[in-house]
């Protein structure tokens, strides 16, 4: 069977395309999901097919939703489950021209030209196959990373508040618990001091000091008088 070959190029750069060999009996959907592989595009998304004329003027929308078709053989009526349009329904033109148009989280437009009808299908090969690919998808890709980067850089910022905190409490902690051991040790000091004053006093009476009581007044002994003395 002969294969279709379409070369699938991103209309706002001509040098960025993909060909992609699509069978005959292969549906629009096929043909659409062979371009967001081909173009590495994210689900979930919404595409729309024009047919076109020379010029990429959109001519005709193609409907490529599901829906049943009824066909009489042989005097019987047979309902066929064709569950999507197929490609070569149409293709009218040696060189017919497509618009699709895709639309998820970013939205491009490419301009499909049918290029040769020719080949042979390959058993080994799943129909539609991209050939050939030139060029980097025009999908932004660090348009993504950026979002994750900055919600990575919002929980990280968060993450430091919340550290900062529980900084700043253990700080007022450990504040707290300084000012209570100083406090204990000033008290310790101070009961230290009176003790050893007491100690001092007590060591001093028993080496036998003279106390104040048992020093005569004016240096006389008791019974003795100034005249005595001259």
């Amino acid at each position: 069977m002969a294969l279709y070959k379409f070369r699938v190029v991103y209309e706002e750069d001509d040098s960025i395309f993909r060909d992609i060999e699509v069978k005959p009996s292969n549906t629009m959907i096929d043909f659409e999901g062979s371009i967001v592989t081909a173009y590495s595009l994210p689900s979930p998304y919404k595409g729309l097919f024009y047919k076109a004329n020379d010029s990429w003027q959109r001519v005709k929308q193609i409907d490529i939703a599901a829906r049943p078709d009824e066909q009489k053989m042989k005097g019987r009526t047979k309902a066929k489950a064709q569950s999507f349009p197929l490609l070569v329904t149409y293709i009218d033109d040696p060189h017919q021209k497509f618009v699709y148009e895709y639309k998820g989280s970013q939205e491009f437009v490419f301009l499909l030209e049918l290029m040769s009808l020719s080949g042979s299908e390959k058993s080994h090969i799943a129909y539609p196959f991209c050939v050939k690919q030139q060029g980097l998808s025009p999908f932004k890709k660090e348009d993504l990373m950026a979002h994750y980067g900055r919600k990575r850089e919002s929980i990280r910022e968060e993450q430091v508040v919340d550290e900062e905190e529980v900084d700043i409490e253990e700080m007022s902690l450990i504040g707290e618990e300084d000012t209570a051991i100083e406090a204990d040790d000033e008290t310790e000091k101070t009961e230290k001091e009176d003790t050893d004053i007491a100690d001092e006093t007590d060591d001093q009476e028993e080496e036998g000091f003279i106390k104040e009581e048992d020093i005569p007044d004016d240096g006389f002994g008791e019974g003795f008088s100034e005249e005595d003395a001259l």
